[in-house]
């Protein structure tokens, strides 16, 4: 497979005038950068070749695209629409291209795992065209097989390419990953997006439960995982009331609770904590990562704050199955399936030590029992 991108920057940006929507700057952890630098630099690094299409303010456009080594096109009529964008793309595609991307570039923040999921989906639907959906709401960007370039070339500047992706009978891939839907067609669309930039590497608590239908986790687990998540949100608004009063730095509640709910994701794989961590890192989402891939077992020196990632850990360890359990039955449970192991009991046991010396952290910290947190999270609602 040879994939290509064509990244649709050839617009007048009028609703945001003067801003010229391509070089519009993005808060992104890793720094900030423009809307086309983002897009390239998401294409690149999944193997996929950026090829821009520029009109409106062709040269800016065309020199921030050579600054990644991305192909240039140019529409020279960017005032007939979107569609004479990707009809000016599509005839410069080069002639090793097998599929192709279509993405605007007023939707930026769309995460590796989504380029990802279509490509992969490529593999075996390889003729038709796919449209990434979350929560079944078809998003951006759509991947055609090279095949669809006829057709759009044959439309005319006055077709549509919805009715030419229509007509090839295209396939939802589930995402987790909202972004998808997410543009900057007015100015309180960009700042909206400023303001979830930051975030770009984190799953919000809707794709963290979009995650585990995506990756089709058992009933169970899910079960579980919801409600280690409920409780790491509840530890870390026990911690943060303790903080707050203090001055001190608070926990993202909404982050240990996204954490928690991915935390058993890759259930079933070796080492599957390890796996998650391998898994989120590989698209790009390293402080997820974090959050997740030491959660069998961790330590933290008594002079580092407690964060999102030791409250992941320690809530899994008063949940079993869906409902809250004290800590030491929670590790017994596991030591009584190994009766003839003496090696797996005392490894038990150590890391039920260092789970019992970070709950202690906790009561400390919020001056409440970690139990009956973990209980109250899992109360019923009356």
């Amino acid at each position: 497979m040879t994939a290509y991108a064509l990244i649709l920057a050839a617009g007048f940006s009028t609703r945001m005038a003067p801003r010229f929507k391509p070089l519009l700057p993005l808060p992104l952890p890793e720094g900030e950068k423009n809307a086309l630098s983002v897009l390239c630099s998401l294409y690149e690094a999944e193997g996929v070749s950026p090829l821009v299409v520029g009109g409106n303010r062709a040269e800016a456009t065309r020199r921030e695209a050579e600054e990644h080594g991305a192909l240039f096109a140019l529409n020279a009529h960017p005032e007939r629409g979107m569609f004479s964008s990707i009809r000016a793309g599509m005839a410069a595609l080069p002639g090793d291209c097998t599929h192709v991307f279509v993405h605007p570039v007023d939707i930026p923040l769309v995460r590796r795992m989504t380029i990802r999921s279509l490509l992969d989906a490529a593999q075996t639907l390889e003729y038709v065209p796919l449209i990434p959906a979350f929560r079944g709401e078809a998003g951006h960007p759509p991947l055609f097989p090279a095949s669809v370039r006829q057709a759009v070339l044959a439309a005319g500047d006055n077709g549509c390419l919805r009715t030419v992706m229509e007509s090839l009978a295209p396939v939802q891939v589930p995402v987790a990953d909202s972004f998808i839907l997410r543009d900057m067609d007015s100015p309180g669309d960009y700042a909206a997006l400023c303001a979830l930039a930051p975030f770009r590497n984190t799953f919000c608590i809707e794709e963290a439960k979009e995650l585990l239908r995506v990756r089709r986790v058992q009933e169970r687990g899910v079960r579980h995982s919801l409600a280690v998540g409920r409780v790491a949100a509840r530890f870390a608004r026990a911690l943060n009331e303790a903080r707050s009063a203090a001055g001190a730095s608070l926990l993202d509640e909404q982050l240990a609770e996204a954490g928690g709910i991915v935390h058993d994701v890759c259930k079933g794989e070796h080492h599957h904590e390890a796996a998650a961590g391998r898994l989120l890192r590989g698209w790009g989402m390293e402080s997820m990562a974090r959050l997740v891939e030491d959660h069998r077992d961790m330590t933290v020196p008594d002079d580092v704050p407690l964060s999102e990632r030791e409250i992941i850990f320690l809530a899994d360890k008063y949940v079993r199955g869906s409902e809250a359990v004290p800590l030491e039955e929670r590790f017994r449970s596991k030591m009584d399936c190994y009766p003839d192991d003496p090696e797996a009991v005392a490894a038990i046991a150590g890391r039920m030590t260092r789970a019992a010396g970070m709950a202690a952290r906790l009561a400390r910290e919020c001056g409440q029992n970690p139990e009956e947190l973990a209980r109250e999270a899992l109360a019923p609602a009356l």
